[in-house]
């Protein structure tokens, strides 16, 4: 398997007493995109993550999230956790990271043309997702947590 290099952005949100609303807060953030005709494809989708664990043991997560596919090498993934009555929620804009060489202009480009594009497509999904917020009355904790860019790698 090839080495990949994932690179994202992603913005993080903690609610009180929402513990179990994972369901319904996937369901209205699809209702929040068709509504304000965003051209985004947004589906419920099972997304599974495999790894190696102790021992070099193969393992697997399955997380359901909303997931938006923005191109080739992009998507934005919709999660949601709950734990015990708190709902914590993160938007993530993941991009694969291509080795290799580009060379001229059109090449450099064609990168930022992308990014613009999937820069446009994770702000929207974000205010998808705080409008359902709004809509099933979520409130938000101050947790001090903050986000940051993310880069996760498969060395293999």
């Amino acid at each position: 398997m090839a080495n990949s290099k994932f690179t994202g952005i992603s913005e993080s949100y903690i609610f009180d007493e929402a513990g179990g609303m994972r369901d319904q807060l996937e369901q209205t953030i699809l209702n929040e995109l068709q509504a304000k005709r965003y051209p985004l494809k947004a589906t419920i989708s099972t997304i599974k993550a495999s790894g190696r664990g102790l021992l070099g043991a193969l393992g697997a997560t399955k997380e359901q999230c909303v997931v938006i596919q923005v191109d080739d090498e992009a998507q934005i993934a919709i999660s949601n956790t709950t734990v015990g009555t708190y709902l914590y929620v993160e938007v993530y804009l993941m991009i694969q990271e291509k080795t290799g060489l580009f060379a001229g202009l059109s090449a450099m480009m064609d990168n930022a043309f992308k990014q613009q594009k999937r820069n446009a497509y994770f702000v929207a999904a974000k205010a998808a997702t705080e409008s359902a917020f709004g809509i099933l009355n979520l409130k938000q904790c101050n947790s001090g947590y903050k986000s940051s860019s993310r880069t996760v790698t498969n060395d293999n």
